[in-house]
């Protein structure tokens, strides 16, 4: 649990602007109840510019998760903020240098960023509500491809700059509409050349990860080449109704992790044969991730968007 704790009386004065807390949409009569969500490594909050009315979030690490890695991957952000996909890389890290009045009255929102808030669904939440969202009427060949195309666009920019997601997953992913762009949340945990070690690195998440990982785990500058694989494989292959048969009801993913990278399983081979009818190229792809040994065995996320790109047309 964080050791911020704000009410819907607080303001917080930022720079020349002042913010206040967002009421929790399930609890709008509550006083104190404001919009929170919770992650393994920190708390967002949903903040409500007073001036202008715009939406913001306010990402606070818990405690044993604050550092300085998180100064370090807002700087590195900056230049690339522009890219598609990195619009949470406009941020704020508030440190002690940088807003003391701030970290005086609140200590616990040291190493805190400010940053827009993204509306959407994950890609996590629409594998995981079918009925709602994935069907094949809304979810069409030509929306997986481009969302795939969207997906791995984003990541070879990345790679492009020698920079890693390290956890590239599901819930880490942002639908636009029309499926025609994503948006990638956590980013604390950026690769970026010449950096520290951080004292925990990403070891992935569930569905997404290699099953040889040292205890760098995805800090490194092919980070995202085995999980950008399966999640752009996931976008592919939801429109086939036999992919998503096989798919338990609520998972946000396609496979669990104990079946990652095993050969002849059920979903496997339905995943395999999608692949085949929708993109024969990424088939190869597919393969050569699944089998893999190390992540630099990999297909690079450049030869994921000309594959797909060159497909489509």
């Amino acid at each position: 649990m964080s050791d911020f704790r704000p009410h819907l009386a607080m303001k917080l004065n930022i720079g020349a602007s002042q913010f206040s807390f967002v009421p929790h949409p399930l609890f709008p009569d509550d006083k104190n109840e404001v919009f929170a969500t919770e992650g393994g490594e920190a708390m967002v909050y949903q903040l409500c510019e007073v001036a202008s009315g715009k939406l913001w979030a306010l990402k606070v690490s818990k405690a044993h998760f604050r550092g300085k890695h998180i100064l370090r991957s807002t700087n590195a952000l900056a230049p690339y903020a522009h890219l598609p996909g990195l619009t949470l890389g406009k941020r704020v890290c508030f440190t002690r240098a940088t807003h003391p009045a701030l970290i005086a009255a609140h200590p616990g929102l040291e190493y805190a960023v400010l940053m827009p808030w993204i509306s959407g669904p994950s890609w996590a939440g629409l594998l995981a509500n079918r009925s709602a969202n994935a069907s094949t009427e809304s979810y069409t060949p030509q929306a997986a491809m481009k969302l795939a195309i969207a997906m791995a666009q984003v990541l070879w920019d990345l790679e492009a700059h020698s920079l890693a997601h390290t956890d590239i997953a599901g819930s880490n992913v942002i639908l636009m509409p029309g499926f025609n762009q994503v948006e990638l949340l956590d980013l604390e945990n950026l690769y970026m050349p010449n950096s520290p070690v951080p004292r925990q690195c990403s070891q992935g998440t569930p569905g997404y990860q290699h099953r040889s990982l040292d205890r760098n785990g995805y800090w490194r500058p092919d980070g995202d080449r085995f999980s950008g694989a399966i999640i752009i494989t996931e976008m592919l292959t939801w429109c086939d109704v036999r992919v998503q048969a096989q798919t338990p009801f609520k998972a946000e993913s396609l496979f669990a992790l104990e079946e990652l990278q095993q050969i002849n399983t059920p979903r496997w081979r339905v995943v395999r044969d999608a692949l085949w009818n929708i993109c024969p190229p990424a088939l190869r792809l597919f393969d050569q991730a699944w089998s893999s040994s190390d992540l630099s065995q990999c297909p690079e996320l450049s030869t994921w968007a000309m594959t797909l790109i060159q497909t489509r047309q």
